[in-house]
This record gives structure tokens, sequence and C-alpha cells, in this order.
């Protein structure tokens, strides 16, 4: 921690994705979200083979690495093995060189780490995974995804949400396979008709839009296979 007087508080809600972790060919990557007095910043990094565990170091180390100048910061995370070590509850036995580096990154700033669950509803902690897991597919940060994941968190509807719902809804439309209920890849024939109906619109009212992303969040598996960068954005 910097002996310096305290700057700017900067809210960072950072995650790490590993793609096949515990396998082998690994793909992993890290993201966070950095918000200061209401405004928001996306960063993003790829990893390649790693482990969970390294990608959640990772992700805390390279987010205090984006800031610019030091901060007072509050450092969130899903991790409980960054969270407990970093304020010293677990002792360090492995990844000394990832500890070194978390710690350099936080040397110039004031950090308090604090776990929050994930998946549980913290819009930041979800959008952060969203970005880490496309980034580990995709191979590279996608800047559109970074922007996008930051005009969802503040409601800023645009044009590439307005195409990333259409080609999703035309994807939906042209995969469900005609069950009555649920298709073989889990899509429902009535999201698929109401889908097919939105797709054929030459154009997406903000209303429609809306209507589509809720219906297409129902299926993040599939989009996520078809095309990740797509899901990230929705």
């Amino acid at each position: 921690m910097s002996n310096s007087s305290p700057g700017k508080l900067v809210i960072i809600t950072a995650d790490g994705a590993c793609l096949g972790n515990g396998r082998e060919n690994t793909r992993a990557a890290a993201a966070a979200i950095l918000e200061y007095s209401g405004h928001r910043r996306a960063v993003a990094c790829f990893i390649g083979t790693s482990t969970n565990q390294r990608a959640e170091m990772i992700a805390a180390a390279f987010a205090l690495e984006s800031l610019k100048e030091p901060c007072q910061v509050i450092l969130r995370t899903d991790s409980q093995y960054v969270v407990e070590t970093m304020n010293g509850t677990f002792k360090r036995k492995s990844n000394l060189e990832l500890w070194d580096r978390l710690d350099k990154a936080a040397a110039l700033h004031q950090v308090s780490y604090q776990w929050i669950r994930g998946h549980n509803g913290n819009h930041e902690q979800e959008a952060a995974d969203k970005i880490a897991r496309s980034t580990a597919k995709v191979g590279e940060p996608n800047p559109l995804v970074l922007s996008e994941a930051v005009a969802r968190l503040e409601n800023i509807y645009t044009p590439a949400l307005r195409e990333a719902v259409s080609t999703g809804l035309r994807y939906l439309a042209s995969n469900c396979d005609g069950a009555r209920d649920r298709d073989g890849i889990g899509f429902s024939k009535f999201d698929a008709d109401f889908g097919h109906t939105l797709a054929s619109k030459s154009f997406l009212s903000p209303r429609d839009v809306a209507s589509g992303r809720r219906l297409l969040l129902r299926y993040q598996k599939q989009l996520n296979a078809f095309n990740p960068s797509l899901a990230a954005i929705l």
C-alpha cells in the first residue's frame, strides 16, 4: 500500500475465466470493470494456457495496472483465493510470481479487497465474466465488446446492440427444429417464433431491441457457442 495521500476512489470488479479448466489446451482471459464517480471503463487481456485461480489473480493485477495514477481502490472479485490471500488469511504456497505481480500492482494504491458471489445479480461482475469468457474464446480483447459492456451497464441502447439482437434473433429463429416445447439444443418453439417475428422486421425499435435482448439472454449457452462476441455484447 502506498504511503502517499489518498487519491480518487475507484471501484474495480475483476474476473478471470479459464475455458477447459483442468484439461489440456485451456484458454484463459482476464477482465475488469473500473468505476470512478459514475464513469465506467472496461479492460481485458488474453492469457492463454492457465488455470481459473491464476486467471483470477491476473485479472486483479491487470486491473490495478490499468489505473493511470495512485488511487483508493475497492477491488471486488468472486475469488476467495485472491481476497483471503491478499487480506493475509491464506498463506502463499504457489503462484508466487503472480502474487509478486499483484503486490507490485497494488503498491501504488490504497487497496481493499472484497469478495462478491459470482453469477448472483451483480451487474459489474456479470459483465466482467462475459468479457473474460468472450476474450478467452476469441483469443484477444474486442474493443466493441468492451465499449458495449459499459453501454449495457449504463442502460444505453446502441446500434451495435440493435445489430447483435437482430443477428441473435435470426440465429434463434433458424436453429429451432420445430419441437413443440424445447428442441435438442434447448430452444423453445414459442421463443423461436417470436424471434422470427422480430427478426423479420426491417428496423427494430428500442422496445423491440429490449424485448429481443430479454429473449436472447435466456440462451446464453447457445449464443456463446454460436458467437461469443455477440453474446458478450448482449
